[in-house]
């Protein structure tokens, strides 16, 4: 990922947070080339304030009831569109991720106008599966068009099963996100990070996961 486009990230990101917690949105950063097409694949978002620290730090109480209860919170869900709200829960149930890992991931993915654009689309590819740094493929793939469906194809490529129409099977690192399902947030967080899915490593999906809770 470029850094003109994780820049963007960051600053998309912040403005939905901050009237969440009471402050003023802030305003997004100007466009570059990098940022011109909504629904290219988006590095993670840096959400910390001053004084956090990176890291998976303890799940909130919050984390911990959405994980108990099997939901999404408040926050997460206010966040996401209907399609990813739809995705997000089918994957969880399919996968065994905690929903909040999920939720966390997908808005490090896609958020904010973005994702309305790409749901507008009809285009459910939550994960930006295909997209990659040297090119796009199965992007278009019929399966896409349905959030449950495209969950479900999600939840089997990531078995390493071949549900996505011209990109191919999920490599071993990516595979191995499945074997923290049912483990601590925290630890499906770190195997999302070391599992070469994104270029960039996910540094900030820690504090992503933590502003969501709740």
């Amino acid at each position: 990922m470029s850094l003109d486009l994780a820049l963007q990230r960051i600053s998309q990101i912040q403005a939905m947070i901050a009237p969440l917690h009471g402050g003023a949105a802030l305003p997004p950063a100007p466009a570059t080339a990098a940022t011109a097409v909504a629904s290219q694949p988006l590095a993670t978002a840096a959400l910390a304030g001053p004084g956090a620290t990176t890291g998976v730090q303890p799940a909130s109480f919050g984390n911990v009831l959405a994980g108990a209860t099997g939901a999404l919170s408040a926050k997460a869900s206010s966040l996401m569109t209907p399609g990813q709200r739809a995705f997000a829960g089918q994957l969880a149930a399919e996968t065994g991720l905690h929903p909040q890992v999920i939720a966390s991931w997908m808005l490090a993915e896609q958020s904010s106008t973005a994702a309305r654009s790409r749901e507008a689309q009809g285009n459910h590819n939550w994960l930006n599966i295909g997209w990659t740094d040297s090119g796009t493929y199965g992007a278009n793939a019929a399966v896409w068009s349905d959030p449950i469906a495209a969950a479900h194809a999600t939840a089997g490529w990531l078995k390493g099963e071949d549900t996505v129409d011209g990109y191919g099977r999920a490599s071993a690192g990516v595979q191995s996100i499945l074997t923290t399902a049912g483990q601590a947030p925290e630890a499906q967080i770190a195997a999302l990070q070391r599992s070469g899915w994104a270029s960039s490593g996910y540094p900030d999906l820690p504090v992503l996961y933590r502003q969501i809770g709740g």
